[in-house]
Parts: C-alpha cells; structure tokens; sequence
C-alpha cells in the first residue's frame, strides 16, 4: 500500500470515526453475529420504484420541490399518514430495515424491524410473524423472534384508518423479505455502545413539556472494521412538514395532469418523505457505511421538530444550546428569518445534526459484551374508553376489514375493576352492539397489547406499545416542584400544573441494564399513553343536551371543569357501580356518563389533543405494571432526580467554548 493511500485510510477514518478502537474479532464460538438488510416501501409505478430513483429524488438542499410526481401507483390510491388522500410526490425514498443479533453459539436470533410508516397495530405485526416464519428454513424454525418498530412517520401511506389493502400486503412482503436477508446475512461482528443527549429539532410541545433527550446509539462492524450498521434511539415525532403546502409554481405541471384547477392545485400532504430519520439514514450511511435503523423513542404528547427552531448550522452558526439560533444563523431554506418556517430542509437539518451527534457519541462508544441475548414480553388488557377506536374496530362483513389497520384486532370484555387476566377476559368474537349515539361499535370494551424487553448484553430496549411522554419514560425534572412554571405550557389553566402532576413511576427506573432506552410504537400502537392526572375527557353534554349544559354541570361540581371530565372521574364511574349511583338521577348523570362514554371521539377540550387518539385513561398504569412484570422490580418513585428537563422554552446551558 503507498505512503499516500495510508495517509488517505487514515484521514477518512478520522473524519468517520469509522475507524476509531476497532476491536479484534471475536472467536468462532462466542461474540456476536449480526446481520442487516433493508427494503423501500414506496408504492411501484410500472412494478418497481426506478421513477423514484436517487438521481431523480431532489438534493437536499432544495428546500421547496415535493419531489418526483406520480400521476398514479400500482397499488390504487395512497392515502397519506396524518395528510390527504392520493399521494402524487415521492421526495424521498421509504425503507424498511432490518437488524439481526445472534450470541454466536447460541440459536437464537433476534430482528428488529423498523418501518418508515406511521404505525403497525399489534395484529399486522402478527401478520407479518406469520410471514416470516413461512420463508424461515427449518433449522431456523421457532428460533427467530422478530420485533416491529415503525418511526410514525406522518409523511407515508397511512396504515391506521385509510389503509390501500395492496400496498399494505406489499410492505408486509418488503418487511418479511427484509428479515430472512437479515437472518441470512450473519457474521462474526462485534458490537459498541454510546448514549448521551441531543436537542436540535426536538423538544416537547404538550401541556407538560418533559421532553427526553436521550440519544443511544448502537454499531456493529464486521471483523475487517466494516460498519454492518447502525442502531440510533432518539425521541421526535417524524412532521416536520406537517399541514405545508410546498409553492405551487413547483407543482404547475403537476397539476395541469391531474386536471386540477388552480384554487385546487395544492401538493400540501399528499407527499410521500421519510422526514428527518430519511435523511439521518442518508447521512450517516455516507459518512460511516452499512445501514442506518432508526428507532423513536418517548414522542409522546408530544415530542415534536414543529415549533422548534431551527437553521443552517456552520462553523459561523454552531449547535450551542440546541435551541437558541446564533445572532447571523439562517433559517432552513436560507431566506428570511422564521427559524420555525417549514420546508423540505428542516427535515434534512434535522437528520444531519442527529447524524453529526451520533458521529461525536461514537469516539467514545463502549464495547457491549455478548452476556445475554434475551427477549420477553409481557401481555396486558387495558380498557379502551375511547368509543371512537371501538367504532372503527368495527368489521365489515363483505371486505373482512376493519378501519384499522390491516388486519381486525380482537377486543375484549373484561370485569370494570379488579384482575384483568387471560382467565377472567373473553374474546367478543368481532360481536356488534348499536349504540344510540354513533351506532354501531364493538362489544368489547378492552384491548391487549404487551411490552417487551430486549436484552443485548448490558444495553436493554422496552418496547412500549404507544406514543409515551417523557415523564413516563425518564420520569419527572427534579426540579418540578420547587419551578413548576418552567415545565408548563402557555396555556397552564387548560392543564394540571406540573407540580400536581402524580404518574405510575417511569420505565427506565425499572429497566435492569447500563444502558437502558426506551422504543415508542414497538409491536402495536394504543395512541398517546398519557398520565390520568391531566387526562379530560370532553363534555358532550351541549353537543347533546343544548348550549350551556357543561357551565351547569361544573358549577354543580359534577364534572371537573368548564369544558371536560376528568380522566379520573370517568375511570371511578366505569369501575365503582357506588360512584355511579351516587351521581343524581336524570339528566345530569346521563350527561357526565354520556361524556365519559362519547368526549374522546366526538371533539377535545382545551389544550387536549392528545385524549382524541388515546385507546383509554387505564394505558399508562397498566402500561407500567406490565413493564414491573417483567423486571421484577416495583417502584413508584415519580422524579427523577438526574434529570434537568430542559426543552425549548427552557434550554440547556450553552456548551463550553
């Protein structure tokens, strides 16, 4: 090898980190082995996705164009996650990956498979097992367990409540053959380990803003050094475009196709873009090699990119704080100065800058010895007070579908109070009741779901089945009751202040491990798993009753605020039959009953978005006590003591020069 192609090896390695602490390859019978694959889940277009080919996808820097233009896919019209019917643009590629871990010496495998999709319910992750145990060869058989992850990326085929039945088959066979290349592609690998915080682009935007800024990263190299891939656990819900409509001069064309008129020509959510994890994935493959497997972790109520600032970062415009944009930064796109302006680039900023922060983590990532390889699950009922959810669980009999998801679930009825077991739970058999008000739902009024727990070594993952804020995840800020007002909102009175905020306790307390991280909408999605302290539920009465119902009712004391019921007033009506019958006979009880029953699908209160797409008040403990199952470890404490708690309205102290 030359002087100068030494010299080159070795700069590229400084650069990367790609290179830095290789570690000697394991022995044939102990150490890891690791393989990887990945899929795109775009829709076809003359039966492959050569028109979304990367030389056609525009540059990163191009802060306006939605991408290639589709008049039509295979597959029929694709609805677009959190946006419009009849996707039209693909401004990027939409993958799935895949990562398979095995203890050599062992037969046991364990793939985690991560989608750019908005969500998998627990019965397509099902499907989707079922799968892949058909292509597994027969030494393979009962041995590979298989974990689903989806980013909740809002930008893809919707997979919740509009789902194409075709393309969604089609990504579950994108998936399936994504895991049985993984599996096939094993090697000896040794794996490392790092974990520190981020903040750009994320912060939390909920009522409560406890936002977790954990960011772990996982890497395995083969025995030359070569990155197989590249784990990455961060918490930021992927909308950073979220309700922009991308200029119409760049959709003209476009438009005149389709037939739309001016007033009609409009590309805002009927694009498809795998958001900031695309472009971190992009990022780091350049930089490092290998696949990039990016798992979100606590986005819930809600860790968000939308209203967080950002701009182009240089040496000139540094990182500092996260937050707080130097006095000469630009903001995305390089025009003006709304730093909060959304556009294709923040998205792209947002990626790069993870993408440099996991770089930086990797100088001093940790070797994670091969101990354990281990995974187990814990089921749990919860109940599903959301009467919306119920109603879209609805089967139709001629399709064999529901509207959720892709296969129908099963529900449950279950006692209202006391253990909610296998034994004392039964299967409605997709029966029917009509209610009066929103006609027919299911009979069951309780769903199952689990949490998981991953062990690799002395790093630990719980797989938690929804979107969970921070304060369930990493718990409380020490300083939330000496400084509360540092964690509210601006709109406190529409919240419990956080200094009364009570929870469960918080995941990674209970987590065994050195590294413990914590995986959102891992196998199933129950929506925004929320503390019962600040759940409210609308009041319906003067949607049923006539204007000025809810006034009369809290002002009789009967329902806890203006414009809501209390999480936990409804939870002690469904489960005490004495609370009931305690409330005055007529039309007062039937309308606090009737807003425990109907305020979750039939609008929110003030500043409580999140209630409308939760499965229920219950999720949070039940949640919680699943994840005390499995570790055996009991433990209430709410604060964190190690936990600063910063986010955007109160941001970390500037790094040292």
């Amino acid at each position: 090898m030359s002087r100068m192609r030494r010299l080159a090896l070795l700069l590229m390695c400084v650069v990367s980190s790609a290179c830095a602490g290789t570690p000697a390859a394991p022995a044939a019978d102990k150490g890891w082995l690791v393989g990887t694959s990945s899929r795109s889940v775009l829709p076809t277009v003359d039966g492959g996705h050569g028109y979304a080919a990367p030389e056609r996808l525009p540059p990163d820097a191009d802060a306006d164009d939605p991408g290639v233009f589709a008049a039509q896919f295979d597959q029929g019209p694709i609805t677009v996650g959190n946006g419009k019917d009849n996707a039209h643009w693909v401004r990027d590629d939409l993958r799935v990956r895949t990562l398979a871990v095995q203890r050599a010496g062992t037969d046991r495998v364990v793939v985690i498979a991560s989608a750019d999709v908005y969500m998998v319910f627990r019965p397509d992750a099902e499907e989707l097992r079922r799968m892949v145990r058909e292509v597994l060869p027969a030494e393979r058989q009962g041995k590979v367990e298989v974990l689903i992850h989806a980013t909740h990326n809002h930008h893809g085929p919707d997979t919740a409540f509009a789902v194409n039945p075709d393309w969604y088959r089609f990504f579950l066979e994108q998936t399936r053959d994504a895991v049985k290349e993984a599996v096939e592609r094993l090697e000896p690998a040794t794996l490392r380990v790092a974990e520190g915080t981020h903040y750009f682009g994320g912060s939390d935007l909920g009522g409560l803003r406890v936002y977790d800024p954990t960011l772990g990263v996982l890497q395995a190299r083969a025995a030359d050094g070569r990155v197989i891939a590249t784990l990455v656990n961060w918490a930021d819900h992927p909308e950073s475009t979220l309700n922009w409509s991308p200029p119409r001069e760049r959709i003209a064309a476009a438009c005149k196709t389709l037939g739309w008129t001016a007033e009609a020509c409009d590309a805002g959510g009927r694009y498809l873009t795998a958001d900031y994890p695309g472009a971190l994935a992009r990022w780091l493959a350049r930089r490092l090699g290998g696949e990039v497997i990016y798992i979100n972790g606590a986005i819930g109520a809600m860790a968000s990119p939308l209203d967080v600032p950002a701009w182009e970062v240089s040496e000139r415009t540094p990182i500092g704080d996260g937050y707080t944009p130097p006095p000469n930064a630009v903001p995305p796109g390089s025009v003006g100065r709304d730093f909060l302006v959304r556009n294709f680039r923040k998205p792209i900023l947002v990626g790069e800058q993870l993408g440099v922060a996991v770089e930086g983590l990797l100088r001093d990532a940790k070797p994670l010895e091969p101990s354990r390889l281990d995974v187990r699950h814990q089921p749990f009922f919860t109940r599903m007070s959301n009467i919306g959810f119920r109603k879209l669980a609805v089967v139709n009999a001629e399709s064999g579908r529901s509207s959720l998801g892709f296969k129908p679930g099963e529900l449950y009825t279950c006692p209202a109070s006391g253990p909610k077991t296998e034994s004392t739970c039964h299967d409605d058999g997709r029966a029917v009741d009509e209610d009066p008000v929103v006609g027919p739902i299911r009979k069951g009024d309780h769903t199952r779901s689990a949490v998981s727990l991953l062990q690799i070594g002395e790093l630990t993952l719980a797989f938690l089945p929804g979107e969970v804020p921070g304060e369930l995840v990493i718990g409380l800020p020490k300083g939330i009751k000496a400084t509360p007002e540092r964690w509210a909102d601006e709109t406190p009175s529409a919240h419990t202040p956080p200094d009364q905020i009570t929870t469960p306790g918080y995941v990674k307390r209970l987590l065994p491990g050195t590294w413990t991280w914590a995986v959102g909408l891992g196998n199933d999605e129950l929506g925004y798993i929320l503390p019962l302290s600040d759940y409210r539920v609308l009041c319906v009465a003067d949607k049923l009753g006539g204007a000025g119902a809810c006034a009369r009712l809290h002002q009789a004391g009967l329902i806890d605020f203006p414009d809501a019921v209390s999480g936990a007033r409804c939870k002690k009506l469904a489960d005490d039959p004495a609370a009931l019958a305690a409330l005055p006979e007529g039309a007062a009880r039937d309308a606090v009953v009737g807003s425990c029953r109907y305020g979750q699908a039939m609008g929110r209160p003030q500043g409580h978005y999140e209630e409308t797409n939760s499965a229920g008040w219950d999720v949070a403990a039940d949640m919680l006590a699943a994840v005390a199952t499995l570790t055996g470890k009991s433990d209430a404490t709410q604060v964190n003591e190690n936990f600063a708690g910063y986010h955007h309205r109160y941001p970390p102290p500037p790094p040292r020069p």
